[in-house]
Formats: C-alpha cells, structure tokens, sequence
C-alpha cells in the first residue's frame, strides 16, 4: 500500500472485521460482526463488555493469534508504520507475520501463570522471543542487554528473573516479565488481554501504574481488553463497548462513563459500585447474553432491555454518530433510543 501522508494518520484502522468459529455441526459462529475503529498513536484504547461479547476474539484477530477454529471471514486490518508505509494484516504471509508480530505489535495474553514453559529459564523464553522476531540474528551480549532493559523497565532486577523458572516468580512478577517480553523489541502497539485478572489488589495497582508508565516512556499504542470498567475509566483515552460480537458504543472515557448512551453501557456502569461516597444498591442485568449461534432477530440487546420496542426487534441498529469530533474521537451508539439513556455520574476509580 502507498504511504500515508497524513501526520496524525491512526496506527491501526479496523473495517468491518469478520471472525467466524468452525463447530463440530459444520457450522460458523459469527464472534465478530462488522467491527470497524482506529486506534491512534500513544493513545490507549479499552475493550469492555460481558464475557463471550468477542473482547478476546477481537484482540487476537489483530495480530492473527487466532486459535485454529477461528477465521477471520471478512474485513480489513491495516496497521501504518512509522514511516507511513501501510500493511494488510489480513493479507500477510507467514513470514511477514512473524517479522511484524513483536516488533511492531505485541500482545500480552490473559493468564501469566499459564503463559510460559515451565522448563524454561526466563532467560531462554526472552532470548527465543528476540532471536525469533528480530530482522537479524542478535549476539549474546544484545539478548544480555536487551532483555535486561526490558526487566529494568518494569521494575523488575534481571539477574534473578533471568535465571528464574516461571514457578520461582510471584504472580504480579510473572505478570510484569510477560510485558517485559512484549516489549522486547519496542513495538509501537501493544495489546493486552485482562492485564491484572488473578492478581490481589495492591498487585492490579503495580500493574496499573506501570502500563501508564510505560506507555508514556516507550510512546506505544495501547489497546487492553477487560471486564474491569475502573480499569478502563483510569488507563483509556478511549472506551469500545462490546455486545454480541458488535461494537454498540464507542467514545471518549468521558463520553462512555458520565453520559454512556447505550443502555447496556449505562447498566454495566452501574453495576460496579463507586470508590467515594454512600454505596448505593448494586444494578444488574437482567438475562444472559444471547448465544453467537442463535441470534435474535433486531437489536441483539432487546431481550435484555427496558426502552425496547418493536422497532428494535425488527432491525439491528447501526452505530449513530452522536457527538462528531475529528480523528475518530466522536461519540456514537447503536440504539434507537439513546436520548432516553439516562445516567447518573459516578466515581468508579482513582487518578
């Protein structure tokens, strides 16, 4: 693709992206349903939703690390490098992948107790990732260095981590050394799936304040998936909500926690209580989300939702541009009702 000429041009931009799971029946689960956005450099992007909404599938599709009954089946992944040259991810080989995967974009998978071999060294894991994806075959003394760096980056000393097996390390350690290898090779996209599930609370704190350091230190994009609202509201500039395998709202953290203007964004809101002030009683969702394989007619919300009307289960509503701002900083929704979306403000994490 020819270079793009625009200096604030997004890193990744995503346009109707498909992702179908094969079953044992022969037939296709759509996980993702026309999912479009782009993400901009050094900006911090949120994927929030129930479990099963495709938050996961999303993330991984990014980077092609689908498990082998998924499909990406329709749609687009461009990601611009830094000197604007853009690249199909959807149309890349295996070895262009491997090349792009890590030293350009990284992931950081949910479950760091399950993420490393176990007879490894950490050393030996951080050395395959660097001699794995690098253009050109790295000395000893550059693994020595490079990884060193990493650990010293996320506050961790390399002399014990390096000759450490992953069972020797603690939780919030073996957390921290799984963004160490990620940013190895110092990609400018970084995507991480539930970065602080398993870890007691002053752990989730380290993390949380390491990742905004580090985003700011190494100026990466940053695109984390998590069902922890306070998380979102504290790390992202931006805030996706997921539904169904569909994006049905999307907008600033501001635009999404003090005025959501789709019901169920308002609802999952809700239902984690405030850090300040009198606890109120807790909301909760009515129902389940609706099964991939069977999807209602209409709105896949419906059944769940109060201000639904017949109009609603006769059509699946598109995202509506609410509030226009430029560079995809706009707010929009997918609801036919979204001025009756009434939210109250409420303080759900600390700066």
């Amino acid at each position: 693709m020819t270079p793009s000429t625009t200096p604030d041009a997004p890193i990744m931009s995503v346009k109707d992206l498909e992702v179908a799971y094969r079953t044992g029946k022969g037939t296709n689960v759509r996980a993702l349903r026309g999912v479009t956005f782009d993400l901009y450099p050094e900006s911090a992007l949120a994927l929030v939703g129930e479990s099963g909404c495709g938050k996961t599938t999303l993330g991984s599709a990014l980077l092609r690390l689908l498990p082998t009954l998924g499909e990406i089946t329709g749609g687009t992944i461009t990601y611009r490098r830094a000197d604007g040259r853009e690249l199909d991810v959807t149309r890349m080989r295996a070895g262009e992948l491997r090349r792009w995967r890590w030293s350009e974009a990284a992931m950081v998978f949910q479950g760091a107790q399950n993420a490393f071999n176990p007879v490894l060294t950490i050393g030996a894991q951080m050395a395959d990732t660097l001699i794995d994806h690098s253009e050109r075959r790295p000395s000893k003394k550059e693994i020595l260095e490079r990884s060193s760096e990493a650990l010293r980056s996320v506050r961790l000393e390399p002399r014990r981590v390096l000759r450490s097996y992953p069972h020797e390390l603690s939780g919030g350690m073996k957390q921290r050394t799984l963004i160490a290898m990620a940013l190895l090779l110092r990609p400018r996209l970084l995507v991480l799936d539930e970065p602080t599930t398993a870890l007691d609370i002053l752990t989730q704190r380290t993390v949380i304040d390491l990742l905004a350091e580090l985003r700011v230190e190494h100026r990466f994009a940053m695109i984390f998936i998590s069902h922890d609202l306070a998380l979102a509201a504290e790390l992202a500039d931006r805030v996706i909500t997921m539904y169904a395998g569909k994006v049905i709202e999307t907008g600033t953290t501001a635009d999404i926690f003090y005025g959501p203007k789709h019901p169920y964004t308002s609802k999952l809101i809700n239902a984690v209580p405030p850090v300040v002030g009198d606890l109120p009683e807790l909301a909760s969702i009515p129902g389940a989300p609706p099964s991939l394989a069977t999807l209602p007619q209409g709105c896949t919300f419906a059944p769940r939702c109060e201000l639904a009307t017949d109009a609603c289960r006769a059509a699946e509503p598109e995202l509506i541009e609410l509030v226009p701002r430029p560079e995809d900083r706009g707010h929009a929704a997918a609801c036919l009702h979204h001025d009756q979306v009434h939210h109250e403000r409420k303080v759900i994490a600390r700066a």
